[in-house]
């Protein structure tokens, strides 16, 4: 009798957190006013998730028992942020370093993925604010540095927050050595045209070896060519025949004229990251369709220029037609900033951008961009439910996150800073009734 008391209690309570699981997937967001961004109208409507996809928006969704309902009366429901060159997952515990930049001037086969840290502080950090899918790079310091990934932000293993391991390699057209080669400008560009004509030749041995019959394949000297793969020409194979996109880090004119001859030269599936200088070329990137990785919005200008064209920027390159999103330039250590990405939209509608095109630049452009906007970047019916209710626009600086969601996952709103916040708030409370 105990024995079968006992299987029909671990059966139960296996019964128990099955049902709450799937409850978990189900939620109803009532009453929000959805504002889908791509793929539909904005209006007071209600939302379901189920197993993690959007499946229906429309007014008047009927509450099935037993799941989890949001109501969203008065509050706005947006697609979750998509968040650009950042460093998170890999930045490591506080003060225990980090994996953001190998050694080296050409390091193409460092893979961020094998440094994927899913109990990264800033990981809590970014979402609360709002950006739900971020691009993770292992660096951004040498001429050639490693791959990237695109992550959702939430997951206790790093395969289940991944969405694509190799998005895009990484070129930094500034990168120059202190006394060694390059230590130029010309240099790096020459530098980086010998690395992608010997990919060429890598790629090009690399397919006639492949056209060999398997007879052929089985030869001595095969085997001995197979002891001589090189890892960084394999990682720039899809860079040179153009199945992976390269993001061209830039900082003046001259970088991004430089990176442009290459992306034309070579024919490589080239993304512009600029941090000044972008608008002189804004027609030649428009007409090439090349997209744009916006860093530039609170830098300042140089001396010879206006004071508000950084502000102005992204206006202009919407007014072309060029695709484009924005980065906070919080790389590396501080990825911790990335929840402020959007600060730069809400400057640069303040200075004409269109709010639709800024709330764009922040959701279905770098999912564009990245090559993910089938799956993330606008609320559709089928796509992965990464959502945040907003008590307003994101453009608007006053405005609060109250809840975000995560593949169809409720996430926690609280990361090490408002633990803090809480803590020492307390702490000053008990001091001020003490006096």
């Amino acid at each position: 009798m105990k024995k079968f008391t006992h299987v029909f209690l671990v059966v139960f309570f296996l019964f128990v957190i099955a049902t709450a699981g799937l409850a978990s997937d189900t939620i109803l967001i009532k009453n929000g006013t959805i504002i889908p961004v791509k793929g539909g109208s904005s209006g007071v409507s209600d939302l379901l998730i189920e197993n993690g996809k959007i499946s229906q928006i429309r007014k008047n969704i009927s509450v099935p028992t037993g799941i989890k309902v949001i109501d969203a009366t008065g509050k706005f429901v947006y697609p979750g942020l998509v968040a650009v060159m950042t460093a998170i997952g890999v930045t490591g515990y506080p003060r225990a370093g980090n994996d953001t930049d190998e050694v080296g001037t050409s390091t193409p086969h460092m893979d961020p993925y094998d440094a994927i840290n899913p109990e990264d502080d800033c990981i809590e950090v970014t979402r609360v604010g709002g950006v739900t899918t971020v691009h993770t790079v292992s660096g951004s310091r040498s001429v050639i540095n490693g791959k990237s990934v695109i992550l959702h932000l939430e997951g206790t293993l790093a395969e289940d927050m991944i969405i694509n391991r190799y998005v895009a390699q990484i070129f930094n057209m500034g990168a120059t050595e202190q006394n060694k080669y390059p230590s130029t400008r010309p240099g790096v560009v020459s530098y980086l045209r010998n690395m992608l004509n010997q990919a060429k030749d890598y790629a090009k041995k690399q397919s006639e070896k492949d056209q060999k019959s398997e007879q052929d394949k089985k030869s001595e000297n095969d085997k001995e060519d197979f002891s001589k793969r090189d890892l960084a020409m394999e990682a720039l194979v899809p860079v040179v025949t153009g199945k992976v996109p390269v993001v061209f880090i830039t900082n003046s004119e001259v970088t991004i004229r430089n990176a442009l001859s290459l992306i034309e030269e070579y024919k490589l599936n080239g993304i512009i990251r600029a941090g000044s200088g972008i608008l002189k070329y804004a027609d030649r990137i428009a007409e090439a369709n090349i997209p744009v990785i916006w860093a530039g919005t609170e830098s300042v200008p140089q001396r010879w220029e206006p004071h508000d064209l950084n502000f102005h920027t992204a206006a202009v390159l919407a007014e072309k037609g060029v695709l484009f999103t924005f980065d906070s330039g919080g790389y590396g250590p501080g990825s911790r900033n990335v929840r402020n990405i959007n600060r730069p939209a809400a400057i640069s509608v303040a200075h004409g951008l269109q709010e639709k095109d800024a709330l764009e630049a922040l959701t279905i452009n770098p999912a564009r961009i990245l090559g993910i906007a089938n799956e993330v970047g606008s609320l559709e019916k089928g796509k992965v439910a990464n959502v945040a209710i907003w008590t307003g626009s994101p453009i608007q600086e006053r405005s609060r996150v109250e809840s975000v969601i995560i593949k169809g996952k409720l996430i926690p709103m609280s990361s090490f800073q408002t633990r803090l916040f809480d803590k020492f708030r307390k702490i000053v409370h008990e001091r001020m009734k003490k006096k």
